[in-house]
This record gives structure tokens, sequence and C-alpha cells, in this order.
């Protein structure tokens, strides 16, 4: 199983839900997480382990292919998670 390193050094399991989960907060439709859910998947199956950073390019690359304005919400939001990290 692909393991995740997240930014505050944290591991943990590669979780494809979660991908579909935040990519249709970002306003993609259901089919559209899927299948970006899927390809990022496919893309970091053969990994045993990708960054958090990483990943988060990957979905929104596959995201801008299929939704662009649901990549640039997914962008804004991960730009503004980052910042308020930082602040604490």
């Amino acid at each position: 199983m692909v393991k995740v390193r997240k930014r505050d050094g944290g591991v943990e399991e590669f979780v494809e839900s979660k991908i579909v989960t935040g990519v249709r907060k970002a306003g993609a439709t259901a089919k559209e997480a899927t299948h970006v859910a899927k390809e990022v998947s496919e893309k970091v199956a053969h990994r045993a382990e990708v960054t958090a950073e990483e990943l988060s390019n990957t979905v929104v690359t596959s995201l801008r292919n299929v939704n662009k304005k649901a990549s640039e919400e997914f962008v804004r939001f991960r730009d503004n998670k980052l910042k308020a990290k930082k602040k604490t």
C-alpha cells in the first residue's frame, strides 16, 4: 500500500476516497471526482511513498483536465490551508 508523507512529517495510508471528497468540495461532479481519484491512484500505485505536495499537484493536474474551475478552487483551498498552518 502507498504511504503519504504529510507536510508535518507524519505518514498515513493513501486513501482514494479522500481525493474524491476533496475534489468534490472544490466543485467537481461525482463522476469527475471519481475519475480524478482513479487517475491519481494509478499514477502513485507503483510507489512506496508519495509526499502530500506531490499528491496534491497530481490531483490539480488531473482535475484541470476535467474541470478547470474546480481545479482553481482546489488550489485556492490548498493554499489558504497552508497559509493558515504557517501562522500557527
